[in-house]
C-alpha cells in the first residue's frame, strides 16, 4: 500500500479528531518478528526505524538506555539492548513477583547504587532522529514509578514493607520517581519526539496489584508530575498498563492521562469503557493477544474481522488507534501481524464504513 507516516494521525487521535485514517498504533514488536518482517536481522537504531517506515507506522517508541541496577528478571524496555535479545531469550523473559529484589533494608537503600539522570544513554534516540523519514515522529517515556519500586523491593517484601517499613517504601519511591522525573525532562527536549508514553503495570485481569489508597498515596504524584512534564512541552501523555483499571480511571484522568493502551481484552470492556470514558480518554488497542493474533489459535481472517469490527465501533469521531493487547509478542505469527496492520490501513480511512 502507498503509506506516508504522518505522526500528526496519532496527535489527532488523542484529541478525538478525525485524522485521514486510524493510526497503526503498536508501541512494541518482538525484534523476532521485526526480522521475519524485514527478511533480515535487526541491529541498529536505523533498522528498527526502517521496519516501522515499512510496516505502516507513525512513530517509532524509545526510550534512554538505562534501567535500575540488580532488577531480576529485566524489564523489556524497548531500548537496543532488550531489542538485541535472541529469539529464546523472549521465551524466557516474564516479570517474577516472587524473587527478592536489590534493597531490603533502609541500609541498603542507603547503599543501592541509584542511575544518574544526567548520564543515562540517550543515543537511540539521536539515532532515531537522524533516521526517521519525513512525517515519522519519535515516541519517548520512562518505566513505571509503581513497578521499578516494587522491583527494587522484591514484590513480597514490597506488600509486608507497606504495612511494616513504610518509611522504606516511601523513600524508594520518591528516589525512582524523582529519577524518572528527570530523564523524562532530559528527553521531552530531544529532536522529532512529539509524545510520552508511559508504561507501568498496575493491575492484573480482576483488579489492582495494590489497593488504589496506596497508589494515591505514594506512586499517583509522581504520575501526575510526569503528565506534567509531557503537557509543558506541548506533548500528549499516553499510559500503558495492563490489567483492569475501572478502580482508578478517574484518578488517572485527573492526574493528566489522555489516551490509556491497551485495553487487555479479558480483563476491560472496551466497549464498556468508549461509552463511559470516551469523551475523556482516548483508546489505544484490545486487539486480541490471548487469541486471535497467537499462532495456532487465530487465522489471519480472524485477526482481519476483529480490526474491522473495532474500527467500525470505536473510530467515527477519533479517539481509537489500533494495536494488539499488550503488545506483538514472538508467539503472534508474522501473518497474523501483517493481517493486523493491513486491515488497519484497508478499513480505517475516513469516514469510516459502515462495513
Amino acid at each position: 500500500m502507498n503509506f506516508h507516516p504522518d505522526y500528526r494521525r496519532l496527535l489527532k487521535t488523542i484529541h478525538h479528531e478525525e485524522p485521514d485514517r486510524v493510526p497503526l498504533a503498536e508501541f512494541q514488536v518482538d525484534t523476532y518478528i521485526k526480522n521475519l518482517f524485514m527478511g533480515r536481522p535487526m541491529r541498529e537504531v536505523r533498522d528498527h526505524v526502517a521496519f516501522q517506515a515499512a510496516a505502516g507506522f507513525d512513530f517509532i517508541y524509545l526510550r534512554a538506555d538505562y534501567e535500575f541496577g540488580g532488577l531480576s528478571p529485566v524489564v523489556s524496555t524497548g531500548t537496543p539492548r532488550s531489542w538485541e535479545s535472541s529469539a529464546s531469550a523472549h521465551e524466557e523473559e516474564s516479570i517474577s513477583t516472587d524473587k527478592p529484589g536489590p534493597v531490603g533494608t533502609l541500609a541498603d537503600f542507603d547503599a543501592y547504587a541509584w542511575p544518574d539522570p544526567r548520564t543515562v544513554d540517550v543515543t537511540p534516540l539521536e539515532a532515531a532522529a537522524a533516521a526517521v523519514p519525513p512525517g515519522m515522529g519519535i515516541i519517548t517515556g520512562v518505566g513505571g514509578v509503581f513497578t521499578r519500586t516494587w522491583m527494587i523491593l522484591g514484590y513480597p517484601h514490597f506488600c509486608l514493607s507497606l504495612e511494616d517499613q513504610p518509611e522504606l517504601v516511601a523513600r524508594v519511591a520518591e528516589l525512582v520517581g524523582r529519577t524518572q522525573c528527570e530523564v523524562l525532562r532530559r528527553l521531552v527536549r530531544m529532536p522529532e519526539v512529539f509524545a510520552v508514553w508511559y508504561g507501568d503495570d498496575l493491575a492484573y485481569t480482576e483488579g489492582l496489584l495494590v489497593s488504589p489508597k496506596i497508589l494515591r498515596r505514594w506512586f499517583f504524584p509522581w504520575m501526575e508530575e510526569l503528565a506534567s512534564i509531557a503537557r509543558h512541552a506541548g506533548m500528549p501523555f499516553i499510559m500503558h498498563s495492563d490489567g483492569s483499571l475501572w478502580s482508578v480511571l478517574d484518578d488517572l484522568i485527573a492526574l493528566g492521562v489522555q489516551a490509556l493502551h491497551p485495553i487487555e481484552p479479558k480483563a476491560m470492556d472496551i466497549y464498556d469503557l468508549k461509552r463511559r470514558y470516551g469523551d475523556r480518554l482516548a483508546i489505544v488497542g484490545n486487539i486480541d493477544l490471548g487469541y486471535t493474533l497467537v499462532s495456532g489459535k487465530g487465522r489471519p481472517e480472524d485477526v482481519r474481522a476483529e480490526v474491522r469490527q473495532r474500527i467500525k465501533d470505536l473510530a467515527p469521531g477519533g479517539g481509537y488507534a489500533v494495536a494488539s493487547g499488550a503488545g506483538v509478542t514472538r508467539y503472534v505469527t508474522l501473518e497474523n501481524f501483517n493481517a493486523m496492520r493491513e486491515a488497519t490501513l484497508e478499513y480505517g480511512v475516513y469516514p469510516i464504513r459502515n462495513y
